[in-house]
């Protein structure tokens, strides 16, 4: 069950310019999301979900709205002022834009939180292999060694250490697009767990998914996209399939 507390984000008449068309990928969206809390985040492909993901997170552009963290105003051009910002991110595509297939497992879980291990430029490898095997440990990450290339493991594998990654950097709000796409059902399982309690933790979830049942099996709300606007929001306790399928028909 669900125990939110105070709002940590606040998005206001956001809108998205889209990458691909002329019309914006996302139209006046306005949501919050608050400490301890899970929101979903469903629709039909191409309705701004991860639109919307991208970018608070600084990747895509926004035209439009204003964004609060805790209250005070932040705008984020890029990943790297979203990470200063307390924001993760576990991106849609593991393959292109999540694993880096020519680095370690070390490499890749580290990767986001190596300014916090540089000390007058230079990394503190000490430092860096314990954080490493703290985290790894924490989300049962098995591999041979921390050395191997991340193309060694599995695919819930790497889905851990692409989440650790972001675990590592202790953000305020942890956006995951995607986050069990393409790993077996036991991976699955521990990821979901992972996301529960990171939300007990006091963190901030919003969980972009295709699959309506892990929606409403591990969130608290749900938020629905249709034709880039948000259609509508649901109790993930009460809410039926056919009550999130209306509403990302809406605007269609």
């Amino acid at each position: 069950p669900a125990a939110p507390g105070e709002v940590v984000l606040d998005v206001s008449h956001m809108t998205v310019a889209s990458k691909m068309h002329k019309n914006n990928a996302v139209k006046d969206v306005s949501l919050q999301v608050r400490r301890g809390e899970i929101v979903g985040f469903s629709g039909l492909m191409g309705a701004g979900r991860s639109e919307i993901a991208r970018a608070i997170f600084g990747i895509d552009r926004i035209t439009g709205g204003h964004m609060y963290m805790n209250g005070r105003e932040i705008v984020n051009r890029t990943p790297y002022q979203a990470i200063k910002n307390g924001i993760g991110m576990v991106t849609e595509d593991r393959l292109r834009m999540g694993a880096i297939y020519t680095m370690s497992v070390k490499q890749n879980m580290t990767l986001a939180n190596l300014f916090r291990m540089v000390r007058l430029g230079v990394i503190r490898t000490g430092y860096e292999r314990q954080t490493f095997r703290q985290t790894s440990e924490r989300l049962s990450v098995k591999y041979a060694k921390e050395t191997d290339s991340i193309k060694s493991l599995s695919g819930g594998n790497q889905q851990k250490v692409i989440l650790g990654r972001w675990i590592m950097t202790s953000p305020q709000l942890l956006i995951l697009d995607e986050p069990t796409r393409g790993i077996d059902v036991g991976a699955k399982y521990e990821i979901y767990q992972l996301i529960i309690d990171l939300a007990k933790e006091g963190k901030g979830v919003i969980m972009v998914s295709s699959e309506m049942p892990e929606l409403l099996g591990v969130c608290d709300r749900i938020l629905v996209m249709s034709g880039g606007r948000l259609a509508g929001e649901v109790d993930a306790k009460t809410a039926t399939q056919e009550d999130i399928m209306r509403l990302a028909a809406k605007y269609v």
